[in-house]
């Protein structure tokens, strides 16, 4: 295994954003939207659609990548119902929940996900223009947060902001800035990562986070973009 501040010394935010085109998340995301007929008709939805996919992955049967491709393919399928739903302000909670209970990926404990999918709706009574807040993801980070009642450092929250990153880049074709202030989203992989490079052995999420947010000071680059290289590329060459 190569030590952690070695392996990153080659790394800076340009390639960073360059693996984040190549993560099967991001093509997931991609190929999905390719296959969307009348993309400008309402790029909320899809924005929309990417987070509560995020807020819902975990306790994933299978890999987190053949979960949203999964995800995605029945999003092309039923568009239209969804854009209906979305129009008409009508909450797409029980859609979502058929698809949980048939999924092949992410059928665990579908009806606690059915209520954070829930609580995750109450954020359409006062907000549908999620796009407004690509330089200010910050702000969304705490209203996510709010709105399902937790922290800012919560993991799917702060994934959903990624994945919210992901989705503007398809969008419009241009890379987003994540700030340094929003955390990483430690996992198991993270936890483990951690451990094999610092003596101390610790599962405090607060002390992780400081670690990798000091890496981030750094070498410049934000949590949400540290996280793919770890991900992708560095998990590579731990054994």
């Amino acid at each position: 295994m190569i030590p952690l501040e070695k392996f990153l010394q080659d790394y800076d935010i340009k390639k960073a954003k360059d693996l984040e085109h190549k993560d099967p998340q991001f093509l997931a995301l991609q190929n999905c939207r390719n296959n969307i007929k009348n993309k400008n008709k309402n790029e909320n939805l899809f924005v929309y659609l990417v987070m509560q996919c995020a807020l819902v992955s975990y306790q994933i049967a299978w890999s987190g990548e053949l979960w949203r491709t999964e995800f995605w393919k029945k999003v092309e399928k039923d568009r239209n119902v969804l854009l209906n739903m979305w129009e008409k302000n009508e909450n797409n909670s029980d859609w979502r929940l058929d698809f949980l209970k048939s999924s092949k990926n992410n059928k665990r404990i579908y009806n606690i996900k059915k209520s954070r999918l829930d609580k995750l709706n109450n954020i359409l009574k006062t907000e549908k223009d999620f796009l407004k807040y690509r330089n200010n993801l910050k702000k969304l980070n705490e209203i996510l947060a709010k709105t399902m009642n937790t922290t800012v450092y919560s993991k799917t929250i702060v994934f959903a902001i990624k994945m919210f990153g992901y989705a503007y880049t398809i969008i419009n074709w241009n890379d987003i800035d994540y700030p340094m202030s929003i955390n990483i989203p430690v996992d198991s992989r993270l936890k483990k990562i951690y451990s094999l490079n610092v003596d101390k052995k610790t599962t405090n999420e607060i002390e992780i986070c400081e670690f990798f947010n000091k890496l981030s000071q750094k070498y410049s680059i934000p949590p949400l973009d540290l996280d793919t290289i770890l991900r992708l590329d560095y998990r590579k060459t731990i054994k």
